[in-house]
Parts: C-alpha cells; sequence; structure tokens
C-alpha cells in the first residue's frame, strides 16, 4: 500500500513496510514456530518486529552452551565468562518461571561454582514440567579428576521428575533417595562419566518400566551390572569402556546390543528377539574363545560386527565349532600380526560355524606380502556356502593367507553374487610407490581368482 505526497510539483509516492503475516496467525502457532528454532535464533526474532517480543520471551525448549549464552565477548574458562554464561541462564529462566518447558539442555564444564546454581536450575526443571533433561558438564580434561555434580537426592524422589521422558547426563554422580519414585515414563536413558554404584544403578533402571534406550558410557561400578527387572520395552543397548564384571539384562525385546571394552561375561539369553551385535574389543580374542562363547552368548544375532586383536596360531579348520543359527551378515574387523598372515585360513571357521551367511565384510588391519607364487596354495576340504551372495574385503594385500580364504570361499559358494577386493595402500611410501603396490596387489587378485569365480559372480577390484 502506497501513501502520495506532492514536492517540488511531483507527485511522491512512499510505499510503507509490509505487516508482517506471522504476526496474523493465533499466539499458540506463533510460539508452536518460534518453539522450533534454537532459543538463540529464537531470541533474535525480536530484531524483526518490536510486536513479536512478548512470543520469543517464551520458548519451550532451553538449551544452553558457552558460545550461545556468551557469545565470545569473554574468554572461555574464565571467572568471568561463568559469570557471564550463569547471568544469562537465570535471565532466560526467569521469563519461564512458572511455564511449561519440554526440554531443558545444558552444556558447559564442571566448576564448584556451579554447583548452586545447577541445584537451582534443577529445581526449574522440575517445577516446569520438562519432559527432557539434558545435563553435559564434562571437562576437556576429564582424566583424573573424581569431582562430579550430585545431583539433588530430595530432587530425585520429587513426583515431578517421574515425568521425564528422556535423561542424557555427563559428569555427576547420583545416589538414590530411600524414597525415590523411578522414572515410570523414561524412555531414553545416556549416562556418561557417572559416578553412581552398581545397586544405585540398578535399582535406578529397575524403575524404567518403559525404557527404549540405554548408553552407559565410562561409568566404573567396579561390580555386575545386574538387572533382574523386566526391561520389556528395551530396544537399544550400548556399553562402552566400563569398569564391571559382568553384564545382564532380562530385556526379551532388546534388538540391538553395542559394546566397546575389554570383553567380559554377557548374558543376554534373555533377549530373544537380538538381531544386531556390534563388539568392539581391546583384547585379544583367538579363534578358539570367539567360536565357543559368542554363539553361546548371542545364539539369535542375525548381523554381528567383531572388531578385535585376533591371534591366528593354527593354520587349519577349529574342530567342531558351535554355530550362529541365525547369523546373515558378519564383519570381521581384524588386526592379524605380522607373523600370523600365514594362518588366515582358519578365519574359514566363522564360515563353517554360519551356515545361513549371507554377506562376508572383512577388513584386514596389518601388513602382509603379497604372493609371489613360491609357495603352493593350500586348501580345506569343502564346506557348503549356499547362501553366501556378498563378499567384500578391505585391507586386501594379495598375501597368500587372504588369496586361500577367498578361494575357499569362492569355490564353496554356489550363489555368490559379489566379490570385492579393495587393496591396501601402504603408508609408508610416496603416491608413485602406492601406485606402482595397488597396480600389484589387483593384478595378483584378479590372477587367482578372476578364473575361479562362476560366470554369475562379479568380481569387483577397486
Amino acid at each position: 500500500m502506497a501513501r502520495s505526497s506532492v514536492y517540488g510539483g511531483k507527485l511522491i509516492c512512499k510505499r510503507r513496510r509490509p505487516k508482517s503475516q506471522f504476526l496474523n496467525l493465533p499466539e499458540d502457532i506463533q510460539c508452536k514456530v518460534l518453539s522450533e528454532l534454537p532459543l538463540k535464533e529464537a531470541t533474535r526474532t525480536s530484531i524483526l518486529s518490536s510486536e513479536w517480543g512478548s512470543v520469543q520471551s517464551v520458548h519451550p525448549r532451553l538449551r544452553f552452551d558457552g558460545a550461545t549464552m556468551c557469545g565470545g565477548r569473554t574468554a572461555a574458562g574464565s571467572k568471568q565468562y561463568t559469570q557471564e554464561f550463569v547471568q544469562n541462564v537465570n535471565a532466560v529462566l526467569q521469563k519461564h518461571n512458572g511455564m511449561f518447558v519440554e526440554d531443558f539442555e545444558v552444556k558447559f564444564e564442571f566448576e564448584r561454582e556451579l554447583v548452586v546454581h545447577l541445584d537451582n536450575w534443577i529445581r526449574f526443571v522440575a517445577d516446569s514440567q520438562t519432559k527432557n533433561l539434558a545435563f553435559d558438564l564434562v571437562p576437556d580434561e576429564f582424566r583424573g579428576r573424581h569431582d562430579r555434580y550430585a545431583l539433588p537426592a530430595e530432587l530425585l524422589g520429587c513426583r515431578s521428575m517421574s515425568r521425564l521422558r528422556s535423561i542424557q547426563l555427563s559428569f555427576v554422580s547420583i545416589k538414590l533417595p530411600p524414597c525415590f519414585n523411578g522414572f515410570p515414563n523414561l524412555r531414553k536413558l545416556d549416562l556418561h562419566l557417572v559416578h553412581v554404584t552398581a545397586k544405585d544403578l540398578q535399582d535406578m533402571l529397575s524403575s524404567c518400566s518403559n525404557l527404549e534406550w540405554l548408553s552407559i558410557v565410562r561409568c566404573h561400578l567396579e561390580d555386575e551390572l545386574k538387572v533382574d527387572h523386566p526391561l520389556s520395552c528395551l530396544l537399544h543397548l550400548h556399553i562402552a569402556y566400563c569398569e564391571i564384571t559382568k553384564i545382564q539384562f532380562n530385556a526379551v525385546k532388546l534388538k540391538t546390543f553395542v559394546y566397546r571394552g575389554e570383553w567380559l561375561p554377557i548374558d543376554l539369553t534373555q533377549s530373544s528377539e537380538l538381531k544386531d551385535v556390534h563388539l568392539y574389543l581391546d583384547d585379544f580374542i583367538t579363534l578358539e574363545f570367539a567360536l565357543t562363547t559368542f554363539p553361546t552368548a548371542l545364539p539369535t544375532v542375525q548381523n554381528l560386527t567383531l572388531k578385535a586383536a585376533a591371534p591366528l596360531k593354527m593354520p587349519g579348520l577349529l574342530e567342531n565349532p558351535r554355530k550362529f543359527s541365525q547369523l546373515k551378515y558378519l564383519h570381521l574387523d581384524l588386526m592379524i600380526i605380522y607373523e600370523d598372515a600365514g594362518n588366515i585360513l582358519s578365519l574359514a571357521s566363522y564360515l563353517r560355524a554360519a551356515p545361513l551367511i549371507e554377506k562376508l565384510e572383512l577388513h584386514f588391519g596389518s601388513f602382509a606380502l603379497p604372493h609371489y607364487g613360491q609357495e603352493p596354495i593350500r586348501s580345506l576340504p569343502g564346506c557348503r556356502l549356499n547362501y553366501l551372495k556378498n563378499l567384500n574385503v578391505m585391507g586386501f594385500m594379495g598375501s597368500m593367507g587372504q588369496l586361500e580364504l577367498l578361494l575357499h570361499a569362492v569355490e564353496n559358494a554356489p550363489a555368490l553374487e559379489v566379490l570385492t577386493l579393495d587393496p591396501a595402500c601402504r603408508r609408508n611410501v610416496d603416491h608413485q610407490g602406492r601406485k606402482y603396490f595397488t597396480e600389484m596387489v589387483r593384478e595378483i587378485g584378479i590372477k587367482h581368482l578372476g578364473e575361479r569365480v562362476l560366470p554369475t559372480t562379479k568380481l569387483c577390484v577397486l
């Protein structure tokens, strides 16, 4: 819309700034739109129109971190930085006092000066009926630090905390009060660098009857992690680098299990729907141990990833390995020392232990000399792999052990559709040397495998 005026005999039209159509929306819709923005962006909307001030001041998703709340005006880690962060957080919370806040997240390095304020923010969470809580207080240098922020015990026993649906806690300590009401509505629990006793953790988990997702990282119990109470909704379990002696859960619907650290006894035999397992182990896992332990501990697994150092002391097959009765996908990421490179053929024991396997990925993380043809290639008795369709080898060096294993698989897999060889690149040579090495390995792969694969099998050498 334009407004006309006459100046110097000329008609001049001045255009008015159009009124924002956003303000024509109902207030609850405006709040909904702004709630989807990060707090920093929602706050900036007040610049666009003074009429938006009352709308943007209330935001049901509050996420506070140093960079957002301090904006680089003071040096991170300084006393002034902490004071500015606290003041700005408190100013925002004052505007939301007595209101519903769906998400509440704090990400800031823990300092003792924060304890009083953190206690007040936890009380705010309890009063605002928050559904999703995240306290990430991990310092940049957390190793050697034994202090933690202690969650107020009286608030853990508060009934309003039972409304929480998601909890993420890092660098805190938990001590359950005698009147702990549990978290009956909790769906997701993420604990990182948390100090808690085995009993308190077990009691807390036993109270989470609707828990679907659980991650426990660097929480050292020095005891068993044993939850006998049924967690009938638990679908995903992740445990990493925890000093515990045993893992035992009663989770019948568990679908995915991820474990990182040294091997320890694991009892998930009641998880009859467990399909996906990822084991990233820090210790040495022998062939004998793997094929006598894993099939028993993980009887229903269909997709298995195993990363470990693997000493191979035997050149042939393991006698009578236990069977993975449902395994269809196997990813072996193995560190094999140079002295054991000649025994790679023994990995065929994994194939014998998985009669239904459809896809095999092998990742070799060690160096072995290419096979130049001086020594004869050994073979093993036949073992039908009727369901194997895809075989992928990363870190292929054309060594005799690798060729022996691949030939065994190819000759016993009538349904094999794709064989992929990804040559390893040596890092201690220049570009020209790497190119020469890769071409040589490629030629070795084609020479020994090209004529042995079926016409229906596609051989891909990358």
